[in-house]
């Protein structure tokens, strides 16, 4: 979808000026960023407050990242090209939007300094605005932000794409984007994202569970093995992990994950290695594949390992801060709230 200039200024005009909603004027979620970036005391027309990253810095941040770094790099360097094509940057972030790693065009790097999109900047909303980046995270879907969609002035200049990486268990593990010139906009551009994030995901299943068993399905037989396959790990018949697109297919979302069994997704007769087709209650037939435990890391290291930001004190500060509310606790830190039940050691049921 292209985004209007005119239609855009207009809103900005609604918005800082008279204070009103332009909610015909704008999409849902760039207006959602404006009042989030709004209600926490930022200054559109001011600068955003940018702190240069120091090269130990960089270095501290990619040996905490690697893992992510490793798994994403095919995906950096299929798109390298692209974005050189577009004048523009493919980036990777962690879960707090702090930049990993920046490949594209050197021309649109150098413009871009100005801008801080280079290596250890933080790029979440609370101190860089509307942005792909940040805005992705805070909504945990794919966003696409075109020059004065961005909340500071100073970053006009940019036309953003990104999708957040999700991992088995339903956290935000980093996001990856395509930042180009303004001209460029960015709504084409997240057919690309969700295609690299897509295959990114699906590589985070490409070893077993222990003492788990992984179900590989689609209505297209073709699919099976490829990254647009649903798949659920199951623990004791219990889903303990999934991809969205086996959420998708099956209707559910992550907060069924550690209760919603096999028998309330399909017959039961398809629970058995080397079952090949699978039913669901409603009739629709399912293509499979199963496979026993693996020799992988037992679920907990696995979301722990990729997800270093977020550790056992800043949930418990998270907690605090919420008053022991651990759907608002989860929603602040952009995490599942089954890691937080199994990081602070509380019941799921509390």
């Amino acid at each position: 979808m292209t985004t209007d200039p005119i239609r855009v200024e207009a809103a900005r005009k609604a918005f800082f000026e008279k204070h009103s909603l332009p909610v015909d004027q704008v999409g849902h979620a760039i207006l959602r960023s404006w009042i989030r970036c709004a209600d926490m005391g930022l200054n559109a027309a001011a600068d955003p407050r940018t702190e240069a990253p120091s090269t130990s810095d960089v270095r501290l941040l990619h040996e905490k990242h690697e893992a992510l770094r490793r798994i994403s790099r095919p995906e950096l360097d299929a798109l390298h090209a692209e974005a050189r094509e577009l004048s523009g940057i493919v980036i990777l972030t962690n879960a707090r939007g702090e930049i990993l790693d920046a490949v594209g065009d050197p021309g649109f790097a150098g413009k871009a300094a100005e801008v801080a999109l280079r290596p250890g900047v933080l790029w979440s909303e609370d101190g860089t605005g509307t942005n792909a980046i940040g805005t992705a995270i805070a909504e945990r879907r794919p966003v696409a932000v075109n020059g004065a969609e961005h909340y500071f002035q100073a970053h006009r200049v940019l036309s953003c794409a990104a999708t957040p990486i999700i991992d088995p268990r339903g956290a935000v593990l980093g996001v990856l984007d395509l930042s180009t010139p303004a001209h460029m906009q960015g709504g084409h551009m997240l057919g690309l994202m969700r295609l690299a994030v897509e295959q990114i995901e699906h590589r985070l299943f490409r070893e077993g569970f222990e003492s788990c068993q992984t179900l590989r399905f689609h209505s297209d037989s073709s699919l099976l093995g490829a990254a647009r396959e649903g798949i659920l790990v199951f623990r004791d018949g219990v889903v303990v992990a999934a991809n969205r697109r086996g959420l998708s297919l099956t209707g559910r979302n992550w907060d069924d994950l550690d209760s919603l069994r096999f028998d309330d997704l399909f017959d039961a007769g398809g629970l058995r290695p080397g079952a090949l087709h699978l039913r669901d209650h409603e009739g629709r037939l399912y293509h499979a594949r199963w496979e026993e435990d693996g020799t992988a890391p037992a679920l907990a290291p696995l979301t722990e390992g990729r997800l270093d930001d977020v550790e056992t004190a800043a949930i418990r500060r998270a907690l605090e801060a919420h008053g022991g509310n651990v759907s608002a606790a989860a929603r602040a830190l952009g995490i599942h709230r089954s890691t937080i039940y199994r990081k602070s050691g509380q019941s799921s049921i509390s």
